[in-house]
């Protein structure tokens, strides 16, 4: 797919056909990264914080009584 930069209100973007974001496996709302490796543009996608947080069991007990190590006001 070739495509160029536009102007969107005060930034710009690129913009990636539907049959593109498809095979990529992208949806309109899912956020990506953006990187330089040498010359080339690296979009890897990304997790949404509730995706990653979704498995993560917090401790019921006991972090309560942890002393600060810092400034921390409890």
């Amino acid at each position: 797919m070739i495509t160029q930069v536009a102007k969107w209100g005060n930034s710009q973007g690129i913009r990636m056909d539907k049959i593109l974001l498809q095979n990529l496996g992208l949806r309109i709302g899912d956020t990506v990264e953006i990187s330089k490796k040498g010359e080339e543009i690296v979009i890897t996608p990304t997790q949404d914080i509730d995706l990653l947080l979704q498995n993560y069991e917090r401790p019921d007990d006991g972090w309560e009584d942890i002393a600060p190590v810092g400034r921390e006001v409890w």
